[in-house]
């Protein structure tokens, strides 16, 4: 098992990283029309696909990461201040 203290460090970790890439996406989405390289991206993932269980429940499973160069600036920006902070 995991102590509740190096827990707590995964969570924050992971945070960072998620609130740093959506900062750093919506950043690029704002500046895009103005710097064209932040309209460039790489897209990676799951198409969407129906999982069918008889003819009462259908989900839809899909997934997609996509990468440009304002989220890596922000996922570098946040690492760096968490390891500051």
């Amino acid at each position: 098992m995991l102590s509740r203290q190096r827990e707590s460090r995964i969570v924050i970790l992971l945070l960072t990283i998620l609130v740093g890439a959506i900062i750093g996406t919506v950043i690029g989405e704002a500046l895009g029309p103005y710097m064209p390289i932040f309209n460039r991206s790489a897209t990676m993932g799951i198409s969407p696909t129906d999982i069918h269980i008889g003819r009462i429940i259908t989900f839809q499973f899909g997934f997609t990461l996509r990468l440009n160069l304002a989220t890596a600036i922000g996922l570098i920006i946040a690492l760096w201040l968490l390891r500051v902070f």
